[in-house]
């Protein structure tokens, strides 16, 4: 077959190389041959360094392994917490706020080291009140990226603890280190505004506003702390200012007179400049024009009547909803029969705070038969929710007279139905309604809910303050020092700087004869801001008493004044005057005090042990 072909010795079947790449192929071949005949004739040499070279090459990948792997692994966890994060954020904007948090967390717990993941759980968790957020906060300290709204936001964590002292002092770090801003000015007022540093916010405020003489809200912020200054030419400065603004017809100068009207004295001139400034404001709407007629009213008293009806044509022809401040007020002013000329039936039964105002009208005027039809009407159940037509069924079993046992029931089902839709507004009520009139271990309940639902919907911290006053209350009307004890040391933790919190706290304590070294202490820290207080002499003296040491508590009876002591507290002196040898002083203590007094089963004690 060799015949039949066309060989070309001359041809070349092994084209050589780009002429840039051959001492590259060379040395490749040099080390790694590529044939048997090309091994064959390679030195030992070059066996040696390609062994070196394989071995070096896989030493190397082995090494790059160990010290990339985990930081390769990190950067994939980031890379994943930075889109968990911004899928939060996402669920936040779109109102879905307990997913965003679950969220932040979730992105947390795959990277822990994200700054991303810290930062969003760190905000979050300040909005929501809790001390989580301190822990994130302290994370972003320590790897050092904090940044200016970092800091920001720590001074508001603070703040939401219930920790105003020491977001006193990182506000005023954080004024020291950084440039004034708007919103800086914002959180000076919101943390010096609420404490006795009315000159300190002051001084920065007037810095900032004479470099910023168009920032109006700073203006406002200057004005307000102005005027709370108790200075004449700092108030007069601040009214200028804030009649300025009102003069004007923008959002900011409608504040300004919602401001002034807050103001507990105004002249009559600057009242009635008021008055026909919320009457007429472009921005007003009707909340505002019923606020002039109240300031009306309490300016002109006589004149009441007249006002009433001349409102009364204004608001005949207004829709519900605009109708709605201005019967409410005809109720706060007494006014039901008007309430009922204003508002039809069928009207009122159409709408949820038209109804209320007149079914209070109808309460008040003791027409009960229509009160009763009304709440029992079906039609009523879709208009007005569950928890308030439970209150009204409750306080109808009240005013009628109705046996103890059925408003006792009708008050537990309207807290259900309270606690059933987290309203903690409602709780509050029912449990001060609850209160009054002496059903103390269901105003225990409420007082105890509100505060759950005031801390899992981010409450105003007075919503919870106000929920744990009359928690301790209602505890110490039942008698029940543990679920006291419970109470304050709660409200101890949430408030750490509040000291009528923690005199309860320290008093209940040392009744309970728990921790009694630590409450001494504690007791002793108090009595040195007041050393002429009573009550926290007594503190003192009842620590020592259960320590035993009789003489040194005497010591702290001596010149007390028993008639700023309650009955039980009067109770406990007693006893320990008692202890101390002084029967007869002891006993007549005891015989002032009420038998039938309402004492916590500790100061019952104490009240029976000078009579044995």
């Amino acid at each position: 077959m060799l015949w039949h072909q066309k060989i070309d010795p001359t041809k070349d079947f092994n084209p050589k190389p780009f002429v840039l790449w051959r001492p590259f192929i060379a040395a490749w071949e040099w080390l790694f041959p590529p044939t048997v005949a090309h091994r064959d004739r390679q030195s030992p040499l070059s066996r040696w360094i390609a062994t070196f070279v394989i071995v070096s090459f896989c030493t190397a990948l082995l090494l790059l392994g160990i010290l990339y792997a985990r930081p390769l692994k990190n950067a994939y966890k980031n890379m994943r917490a930075e889109g968990m994060v911004k899928e939060a954020r996402q669920m936040a904007e779109n109102g879905q706020v307990v997913n965003a948090v679950m969220k932040a967390q979730e992105a947390y717990q795959k990277a822990p080291e994200s700054i991303d993941a810290i930062r969003l759980n760190f905000e979050y968790f300040t909005l929501m009140k809790r001390d989580t957020a301190l822990f994130f906060y302290d994370k972003l300290k320590d790897l050092g990226v904090l940044t200016s709204t970092d800091e920001q936001l720590h001074v508001r964590c603070l703040m939401n603890l219930g920790r105003p002292k020491e977001a006193s002092v990182a506000l005023d770090k954080l004024m020291r280190s950084e440039q004034p801003s708007e919103a800086l000015m914002k959180l000076a007022e919101d943390v010096w505004g609420q404490r006795d540093q009315n000159k300190q916010l002051r001084d920065v405020l007037k810095g900032y506003t004479e470099a910023h003489p168009d920032d109006k809200e700073s203006v406002f912020r200057l004005a307000k702390v102005q005027v709370a200054s108790g200075n004449p030419s700092e108030i007069s400065e601040g009214m200028d200012a804030l009649w300025t603004l009102a003069a004007q017809s923008d959002a900011l100068s409608l504040q300004a007179l919602e401001f002034l009207n807050s103001l507990p004295s105004l002249t009559p001139g600057d009242a009635h400049k008021l008055i026909e400034r919320l009457k007429t404001h472009p921005k007003g709407n009707e909340w505002h024009y019923v606020t002039a007629l109240k300031r009306e009213v309490q300016q002109f008293p006589a004149r009441k009547k007249e006002i009433v009806m001349e409102a009364t044509i204004r608001y005949r022809d207004k829709k519900r909803d605009e109708l709605l401040p201005f019967v409410r007020w005809l109720v706060e002013e007494g006014e039901f029969r008007q309430v009922l000329a204003v508002v039809p039936e069928e009207e009122a039964k159409a709408h949820q705070g038209l109804l209320e105002n007149y079914l209070n009208a109808l309460t008040m005027l003791q027409r009960f038969p229509d009160v009763e039809r009304l709440i029992n009407d079906p039609a009523i159940a879709k208009v007005i929710d569950p928890t308030t037509l439970a209150m009204f069924r409750a306080h109808l079993a009240y005013v009628l007279k109705k046996p103890a046992e059925e408003l006792r029931s009708k008050l537990i089902l309207a807290k259900d139905a309270a606690q059933a839709n987290g309203r903690y507004p409602s709780l509050l009520q029912i449990a001060r309604y609850a209160e009054e009139r002496g059903h103390f271990d269901i105003a225990e309940d409420a007082f105890r809910l509100t505060v759950k639902a005031a801390r899992r919907a981010s409450a105003a911290p007075r919503i919870e303050r106000d929920a744990f006053t009359g928690l301790i209350k209602a505890c110490t009307a039942n008698h029940n020092t543990e679920a006291l004890l419970q109470a304050t040391t709660e409200a101890v933790q949430r408030w750490p700087d509040d000291n009528a919190f923690m005199e309860r706290h320290l008093y209940v304590t040392l009744l309970a004869g728990r921790n009694i070294e630590l409450a001494l202490s504690n007791a002793k820290n108090l009595l040195k801001l007041q050393p002429k207080d009573n009550a926290r002499r007594l503190a003192v003296a009842l620590a020592l008493w259960r320590l035993k040491d009789f003489q040194q508590a005497l010591s702290y009876l001596q010149y007390m004044d028993l008639n700023f002591l309650s009955e039980g507290q009067r109770a406990v002196f007693a006893a320990i005057a008692h202890s101390g040898g002084f029967t007869e002083e002891a006993r007549g203590v005891i015989k002032a005090i009420n038998p039938k007094a309402d004492m916590l089963p500790e100061e019952r004690r104490c009240y029976e042990l000078p009579l044995k």
